[in-house]
């Protein structure tokens, strides 16, 4: 039990120290493909291979995870990063930071997706709500953290080689990953779930829908929020802090998501999660006191900052054994998705329409995909349903 105590708070540090190395380095580079003399065209393609990459390791990903275990895989993630880290830290040709930003892509996705693997599987539901809770406490923190680090050392050393502190970071996951003890119960077993197959499976796909539609939503405040901040007259450093806000208090609160699903049920605290979330999001096409976008934020940031944990752990509750892998890399593909849609869609609506409307129609996005929670709370038939009480056993 110690031993897995052990191997279970490393995989949460690993994933700290993961996210502060990720975001130390991928802010800053589309600033080095711009040095290489990369248009503004190909910046954007550059960068967008980052997300595309991961979209198509994800399932394959899955998959490897079920049969080969968690410990061989999370340490290919962690040389591959370390190595594209490294390779955008000595580049010398737009090419190599072009495969760098792939590789980029892949090795976020392997740790990410190990480091979930990992943690849901614990039995005892207490604990594993508590790790969801620090996994996703430890990735606001590190990336909260690493931008600050990137740019630091992007002003000391350069634009190059400020990667190397995302190198020594990652460094560090690498070394910890060979020596952190594993012991995991399945592997080599794993069935081969068709993507049709589990998109077909309505009890998976409430949970991974909701997910997304989270991502889909959210994704607003990133694309339009300082613009629509600006627009009406809002200073650039108020717009900054109003971001900061919502980001502390996502961090703040995911230490008390076991506490939290204890007092009020999941699927309860998941939608007043969401109703909140999607009241707070139509309330920034509402407000116009710089004083109430603080508050509107610090609220988006309780609510959404415990949104996306609660999905995560709905979709590990009704994931096969075997194959919870696969159902979390397709929950992955589905936050990437709705990420990569939300700026098309709502900026056709914001030409349009102006940018209020935005804010509105992602916060009634969010209330809405309440609905689908419904039939997972009514329908029993035969499915596998998770339990709601304390402990798994």
């Amino acid at each position: 039990m110690r031993q897995e105590r052990l191997q279970h708070n490393g995989y949460i540090v690993i994933n700290g120290l993961h996210n502060a190395a990720l975001f130390a380095a991928r802010p800053y580079l589309s600033l080095i493909a711009a040095d290489f003399g990369a248009s503004v065209m190909v910046v954007g393609f550059i960068t967008s291979l980052y997300s595309v990459s991961q979209v198509l390791w994800a399932m394959p990903l899955g998959r490897l995870l079920d049969r080969r275990g968690t410990q061989p895989v999370v340490r290919c993630g962690a040389a591959a990063f370390l190595l594209a880290v490294l390779g955008l830290a000595f580049a010398r040709h737009l090419a190599v930071i072009t495969l760098c930003a792939m590789l980029l892509g892949l090795s976020h996705v392997t740790i990410l997706l190990s480091v979930q693997n990992m943690l849901t599987a614990v039995r005892d539901q207490t604990r594993r709500d508590h790790y969801i809770g620090m996994i996703s406490f430890s990735a606001s923190a590190g990336a909260f953290a690493g931008p600050l680090l990137g740019g630091y050392l992007r002003d000391t050393w350069g634009s190059s080689r400020g990667f190397l502190g995302a190198a020594g970071l990652g460094l560090l996951c690498l070394l910890l990953t060979l020596v952190i003890p594993v012991r995991e119960q399945t592997a080599g077993s794993a069935r081969k779930a068709s993507l049709g197959g589990l998109l077909r499976n309505s009890q998976i796909m409430r949970p991974v829908l909701v997910s997304g539609a989270v991502l889909f939503a959210t994704e607003v405040t990133m694309s339009y929020l300082p613009l629509y901040c600006a627009q009406i007259g809002i200073s650039a450093l108020t717009i900054g802090s109003i971001m900061s806000v919502k980001g502390i208090a996502q961090m703040i609160i995911r230490p008390f998501l076991k506490t939290l699903v204890q007092l009020f049920r999941r699927e309860r605290l998941l939608t007043l999660c969401l109703l909140l979330g999607g009241l707070c999001l139509a309330a920034y096409g509402l407000v116009h006191a710089s004083w109430l976008f603080f508050v509107v934020a610090g609220l988006a940031g309780l609510s959404i900052g415990l949104a996306l944990p609660l999905t995560l752990l709905a979709v590990s509750l009704v994931a096969p054994p075997d194959q919870r892998s696969q159902v979390l890399a397709l929950r992955i593909m589905g936050n990437y998705l709705g990420q990569s849609m939300s700026p098309l869609i709502f900026g056709l609506i914001g030409q349009l329409a102006g940018l209020a409307p935005v804010f509105w129609l992602s916060g009634l996005v969010m209330a809405i995909s309440t609905t689908i929670l419904r039939p997972q709370g009514s329908k029993r038939k035969g499915g596998r349903t998770p339990p709601e009480s304390t402990s798994d056993t």
